[in-house]
């Protein structure tokens, strides 16, 4: 089984070195086991990356054998080609370790300001995920689409992986569809209940058998893991999970999520570990050991991305990731020292 997590961004804007704990938390998961290292997407907002791609070179280039990716990276905003281009490039220098994971995003502005066009989003990314297949596979190619066309050319660097990995993200059932038909994995969660995740999981396997592919996806789940399940329920996750809510708010699709939303505006006093049981990965590694055996029974998933004290809002503040450097670090150990193996 893989596991892979998402790379928390912590500047240190007067350090010589501003993304040094990031970086090394980048090297302690990779000691820990972990598969894959992504990073995140968002224009504009305070805590978030603009540029992940730069960022993933800088860590490639201070790592082994840790796969850096996307997660998402919002390919429609983007010209495909100068996508291709960055994206190669990271290839190449990390020696063939680079994924991209893609999504459509819900923010209008980061589409007018960078001269896309958010009501055709779904149609960017079927134009843009083929560019980047044509571009990465072949030389001296052309290529006339609705949104783009260019002569014959060929995309420098190579990549150094025969098939850059895309990985697929969305839960409209025409993003699902997409992840199956384009990519080579869909991206579930990490916002979605189990319910809504086997749903999705039923609409891609369906789309994978009629385009003659084999399903692989990654679950995402948010999580936060400590040594003892008491301190975590009492201590960490009521506050989380009501910062996590904040967030969800703007992505709630499902009934699943809109009736939890209807119940807590309606005044009920709805647990955090309700909310928790089915949407996170959290308490005590052994805990985390039995979220993750269910999660495996109910969906057959073989691939599960944890994202330690993530997806909150960062409103004004630096960072939308909960916890220190120390509490992350000791998080990401403990997942490698104590789950990851109970899956070899």
């Amino acid at each position: 089984m893989k596991f892979s997590m998402s790379l928390p961004v912590l500047r240190d804007p007067g350090h010589a070195q501003p993304y040094h704990r990031t970086f090394a938390l980048a090297r302690i998961a990779e000691e820990a086991g972990f598969d894959t290292a992504t990073i995140g997407h968002h224009h504009f907002m305070p805590g978030n990356m603009s540029d992940p791609l730069t960022l993933l070179a800088a860590v490639a280039a201070r790592t082994d054998t840790l796969r850096v990716g996307t997660g998402i990276f919002q390919l429609p905003v983007h010209n495909p080609l100068r996508v291709a281009e960055q994206v190669a490039t990271i290839d190449e220098i990390s020696g063939g370790r680079v994924s991209l994971g893609v999504g459509l995003g819900w923010w209008p502005l980061e589409y007018q300001a960078h001269g896309s066009e958010f009501r055709t989003r779904g149609a960017r990314m079927e134009e843009a995920l083929q560019i980047l297949r044509l571009v990465w596979s072949r030389e001296n190619v052309q290529y006339q689409g609705r949104f783009h066309s260019f002569p014959e050319l060929t995309v420098h660097p190579r990549p150094v992986q025969e098939h850059i990995p895309l990985w697929v993200a969305g839960v409209a059932d025409t993003a699902v569809e997409r992840a199956a038909r384009l990519g080579d994995a869909w991206l579930c969660g990490p916002v979605q209940s189990l319910a809504k995740a086997q749903a999705c999981l039923a609409v891609y396997r369906a789309a994978c058998a009629a385009h003659d592919k084999r399903p692989d996806w990654v679950l995402r789940r948010y999580a936060w893991v400590g040594k003892d399940r008491r301190s975590v329920a009492e201590e960490v996750l009521p506050a989380y999970v009501d910062g996590l809510l904040a967030h969800w708010r703007e992505s709630a699709e499902d009934d699943t999520e809109k009736d939890l939303f209807r119940r807590l505006d309606a005044g009920e006093d709805v647990p955090a570990e309700e909310i928790a049981h089915d949407r996170l990965l959290w308490g005590a590694p052994e805990d985390v050991v039995a979220q993750v055996g269910r999660y495996r029974e109910s969906t057959g998933c073989d691939h599960v991305h944890a994202a330690f004290g993530a997806g909150l809002p960062a409103g004004d503040s630096a960072v939308s990731t909960r916890g220190s450097y120390d509490e992350l670090a000791e998080m990401i150990r403990l997942f490698g020292r104590e789950v990851i193996p109970a899956f070899g």
